[in-house]
C-alpha cells in the first residue's frame, strides 16, 4: 500500500524524500546535480510572491520510495503546474509513479491548473521513449516540446586548451566579480536579464518571458544566499560602459563537486565577436580563484544549451565539456492519458 503525503520544511522524512527522489533521477546517469537539503529546506519554507513549491513523497512500510517536487507560478503562466517525479528503481512498476501523479493532478484540479510540465534526463545514448520515465510520460499524454543537452566540465579546467579563447582588441572589457552586482553596472545586468528571458529558447513549452528589474535581483541575490549559493558573475562593457552581456555561476557551500553554469547572454548587436566565449572563460577563472580562497574543490561545471544553439554548442566544446544527457521538458493536459 503506497501512502502518498505532503512534506513540509521541517519534515523529518524531507531528507529522506531528498534521497529518493535524487536516486531516482540518477538512476543510469552520469554524474549529475542535485538540490540540498539545506537550500530545500529554505525555499520551502519561503512566503513567495512568485511561485509556491510542494514536497510530495510516496512512503511504503515507512520507507520513502519516490517522490514529486511541485511548483505553481503565482504570476503568470497560472494556467500551469510543473512536476520533478521519480521512483526509486527498485520499486518502479508497482503503481508509485501513477500515485504521485494523482495527487499531483488532484492539486492542479483544486488550483485551476490545466497544463501540466515535466521535465526528464534521457543519457545521450538512448531515446526517450526507451527509458521508464519517457515511457510512462508518453502514456499519459505528455510530449517533448524542448530538448537541451546537459554538459559536464572536469576540473581544473585545461588552460592548454582554451588559451586560444582569450580576449581580443577590440575595445570589450569583461568585468569578473561575487555574489552582487555593482550598483553601477545593475541596471545593465536587469535589462540584459530581461533580453535573456526573452530570447531563450523554449519550443513549444508554455512559458510567458519575465521582465526583470533591479529590484528582483536584489532579492534574488538575497534568496540564493540564505539558500547557501555563491554567485560567481562576469560582464562584458562595451569602449562606452554599457552592457554586451554577461554570464554567472552558482557554487553551493553544502555541495563540494558541483559548480552550475548558469546564463550566458550576448546582446544581439555585440554578437560575432566571441564574447561568450571570453565571457565564460573568465567566469571559469573566477571559479579557480574562488576555490583557491575558499578551499573549494569543485570537481564538475554542469551546464545546458539548446540544442541548436550552434554557437555554443561550439564554445562548450571549445572549453572541454562533453555532452552527457538530453533534457527533455515534457508539457500535456492534466489528467491526460494516450
Amino acid at each position: 500500500m503506497v501512502d502518498v503525503r505532503e512534506l513540509r520544511a521541517d519534515d523529518p522524512a524531507l531528507g529522506a524524500w531528498r534521497d529518493a527522489i535524487r536516486a531516482a533521477h540518477l538512476a543510469g546517469r552520469q554524474a549529475s546535480w542535485w538540490e540540498s537539503l539545506e537550500s530545500i529546506g529554505v525555499y520551502l519554507a519561503r512566503d513567495s510572491s512568485r511561485v509556491a513549491r510542494h514536497a510530495i513523497g510516496a512512503f511504503e512500510g515507512g520507507s520513502c520510495v519516490g517522490g514529486a517536487e511541485v511548483t505553481l507560478p503565482l504570476q503568470q503562466d497560472t494556467e500551469t503546474i510543473a512536476v520533478e517525479l521519480g521512483v526509486v528503481p527498485t520499486h518502479r512498476r508497482r503503481g508509485v509513479g501513477s500515485a504521485l501523479l494523482a495527487y499531483v493532478e488532484g492539486l492542479a484540479a483544486q488550483r485551476g491548473r490545466t497544463i501540466l510540465q515535466a521535465e526528464l534526463h534521457v543519457p545521450a545514448d538512448r531515446r526517450l521513449e526507451d527509458t521508464d520515465g519517457g515511457r510512462f510520460g508518453l502514456r499519459r499524454g505528455l510530449r517533448s516540446v524542448s530538448t537541451e543537452d546537459r554538459f559536464l566540465l572536469d576540473l581544473p579546467v585545461d588552460e592548454s586548451r582554451v588559451a586560444a579563447l582569450g580576449g581580443g582588441e577590440d575595445g570589450y572589457r569583461v568585468l569578473s566579480f561575487v555574489d552582487r552586482v555593482p550598483g553601477e553596472h545593475v541596471v545593465e545586468w536587469a535589462r540584459m536579464a530581461t533580453h535573456m528571458n526573452e530570447d531563450v529558447p523554449v519550443g513549444e513549452l508554455t512559458h510567458t518571458p519575465e521582465q526583470i528589474d533591479v529590484d528582483r535581483i536584489r532579492r534574488a541575490e538575497r534568496d540564493f544566499g540564505e539558500q547557501g549559493w555563491t554567485r560567481l558573475r562576469s560582464l562584458a562593457l562595451t569602449p562606452d560602459g554599457l552592457g554586451a552581456g554577461y554570464t554567472e555561476m552558482f557554487v553551493s557551500r553544502y555541495d563540494a563537486e558541483f559548480a552550475i553554469q548558469d546564463d550566458t547572454f550576448v546582446d544581439r548587436a555585440h554578437r560575432g565577436h566571441g564574447l561568450g566565449a571570453r565571457l565564460k572563460l573568465a567566469n571559469l577563472r573566477n571559479l579557480a580563484e574562488h576555490a583557491q580562497r575558499t578551499g573549494g574543490t569543485w570537481r564538475w561545471v554542469q551546464t545546458y544549451t539548446e540544442q541548436h544553439n550552434g554557437a555554443m554548442q561550439r564554445t562548450n566544446e571549445a572549453l572541454g565539456f562533453r555532452r552527457v544527457d538530453v533534457l527533455h521538458e515534457f508539457e500535456g493536459p492534466v489528467g491526460g492519458r494516450d
